[in-house]
């Protein structure tokens, strides 16, 4: 196994703890929930998702030979 996919392991590890817990108590946490909507209210946020989204877009679909 490569640094790469320890990382990856290890992000995905810490990120289905940090659900598990939050679900276990979620009136002290934030949840996943919660952040993606205050993520999603401000203008900033929805313009770093369609940014994030033109990008990712431009990688799959126009990169190709």
């Amino acid at each position: 196994m490569n640094i790469g996919q320890t990382v990856w392991i290890s992000l995905a590890s810490v990120f289905i703890v940090w659900l598990v817990v939050t679900q276990l108590c979620s009136d002290r946490l934030p949840t996943l929930k919660s952040i993606a909507f205050g993520f999603l209210d401000s203008w900033l946020g929805r313009a770093l998702l369609l940014a994030g989204w033109a990008e990712m877009g431009w990688h799959l679909f126009c990169q190709h030979p």
